[in-house]
């Protein structure tokens, strides 16, 4: 990505992330059926939505609300492909928590591929699009106190935890669902200057 990456002079088709094993790449309206395979597994979403499936219409709403985050900020929730079989691995990257509004990097991946360090590396690399190229200053991730996969990769990609609390602490519902908050400064932009 050129250091004078700007979003909106980006194609979309041909832009992608790349680490070792993946590309991530924006979301195109063919990526329905695999995203929804995604979000309607109880076992995805054990920790999200209290482990209710989401809608259709929820599910079209966030691909297109991905689109948009791309095309107007530069970042989104990348869709996570293996880069020589080009399948559908998830979905990994920044989105905004709403509310309240904050930055927010997570990560979803199909099970079948749990345990073989695919989001750690997913995240690695979005996280390093959102802090280097896109400059975000700071970033946070929540997850249930339970999913214990997620808590073990904010750990492996530097994030502290700040605070354990409710969802209903940041407007949400269900009200009383433990939550632990995860937070990272952007080291490019707080580091001390060189001498």
């Amino acid at each position: 990505i050129p250091d004078d990456f700007f979003p909106l002079t980006v194609n979309p088709e041909s832009f992608f992330l790349e680490t070792e094993r993946f590309l991530l790449r924006p979301w195109k309206s063919s990526d329905y059926p695999n995203f929804s395979r995604l979000a309607k597994n109880p076992q995805i979403m054990r920790f999200v939505n209290q482990g209710k499936p989401w809608s259709d219409k929820r599910i079209r709403s966030f691909i297109h609300k991905q689109e948009k985050l791309f095309w107007k900020e530069g970042y989104c929730r990348w869709v996570v492909e293996d880069k020589i079989k080009r399948n559908f691995v998830g979905l990994c990257g920044v989105g905004v928590f709403d509310p309240p509004g904050f930055l927010e990097i997570g990560w979803w991946i199909a099970k079948r591929f749990w345990g073989q360090g695919y989001a750690t590396e997913a995240a690695r690399c979005a996280l390093e699009h959102a802090f280097r190229k896109i400059r975000i200053p700071h970033l946070k991730s929540v997850a249930n106190p339970g999913n214990k996969a997620s808590i073990a990769v904010m750990h492996k990609i530097g994030f502290q935890q700040k605070i354990s609390g409710f969802l209903g602490d940041y407007l949400r519902s269900p009200k009383y669902l433990p939550i632990v908050t995860y937070s990272l400064d952007n080291p490019y932009l707080h580091s001390s200057p060189q001498k």
